[in-house]
């Protein structure tokens, strides 16, 4: 079965929950009051076998169009870019990170499965990361635990704005801790230059 055929099994059941297939990206959106709410897939084919890889991910317009002045961005990176990207696997850890599939009836066996997943929690979990002070809290509650799917450069960034934007009041020390982390992983010159560049923007919001 073709990737794109894949994806368009899960097409009358994700329209019913709102979300609209992306002709361009191949995401499944749904249209939010910040930005959006995504699902997308990754499919690789070896001779034998294939893997089907799942992300749920949501896009905060205000926080995108911010980092994107500040971060090199390939072409259209920045239109297309997600604020927080994650595993099926991080949310119910029964679930595999991918899943082995290897004829169309497995494939088939997925999709329910998924589809199930989706609506006893992941359409919860994306409901409850949707505001700009829940998105805040992930990014900035404990900035030493890593988000496995976002480098360091764009976690710092987007979480700097966040607190601006979302809890101002933790601002100060949401920076520091991000900037001196920075200092410790010694990212290049220019990667800490736009971060205070950033930051010299924010602080003027």
């Amino acid at each position: 079965m073709q990737f794109k055929d894949v994806i368009l099994l899960h097409e009358d059941f994700l329209n019913d929950f709102g979300f609209r297939l992306d002709g361009r990206s191949l995401y499944y959106v749904k249209e939010i009051t910040l930005g959006k709410q995504m699902l997308f897939f990754h499919h690789t084919q070896y001779e034998e076998v294939s893997y089907l890889e799942y992300h749920l991910g949501i896009r905060n317009e205000k926080v995108e169009n911010i980092v994107h002045r500040f971060l090199p961005s390939l072409g259209d990176y920045k239109e297309r870019s997600i604020t927080l990207v994650t595993t099926l696997d991080s949310i119910d850890s029964k679930l595999p990170r991918r899943f082995l599939v290897d004829n169309d009836q497995e494939i088939n066996e997925v999709i329910r499965g998924v589809e199930k997943f989706l609506v006893s929690k992941g359409f919860g979990y994306l409901d409850a990361l949707s505001s700009g002070e829940s998105l805040e809290r992930f990014f900035n509650s404990d900035i030493d635990t890593p988000i496995p799917t976002q480098n360091f450069t764009y976690r710092s960034a987007r979480g700097a704005t966040l607190a601006k934007l979302y809890n101002p009041k933790v601002y100060e020390d949401v920076k520091n801790k991000y900037l001196t982390m920075l200092h410790e992983k010694q990212v290049t010159p220019f990667t800490l230059a736009s971060f205070i560049n950033l930051l010299d923007y924010l602080e003027h919001i």
